[in-house]
C-alpha cells in the first residue's frame, strides 16, 4: 500500500542519514543523538541500504 511505502521512505531516509552521518541537530530536534562511529567514506554503505529500502518500497507498492 501507498502508506506501507511512505513509512519505508521514511525509515530509508532516517538509516541512510544515520550512516552517512548527514543528520543533523536542526533535522533531529530534541531527539538528536550523535553516536560514536569510525571515521570513513560509508558512501557506498550507503548506497546499498538505499537499494534495499528500495527493493521493500517497490514490493509493498
Amino acid at each position: 500500500t501507498q502508506s506501507a511505502a511512505r513509512a519505508v521512505a521514511i525509515m530509508k531516509s532516517a538509516a541512510t542519514a544515520l550512516i552517512g552521518e548527514t543528520n543533523t541537530p536542526a533535522s533531529g530536534g530534541k531527539r538528536f543523538r550523535k553516536m560514536e562511529t569510525t571515521q570513513g567514506d560509508c558512501s557506498a554503505l550507503v548506497a546499498e541500504a538505499g537499494a534495499y529500502f528500495d527493493r521493500v518500497i517497490g514490493a509493498v507498492s
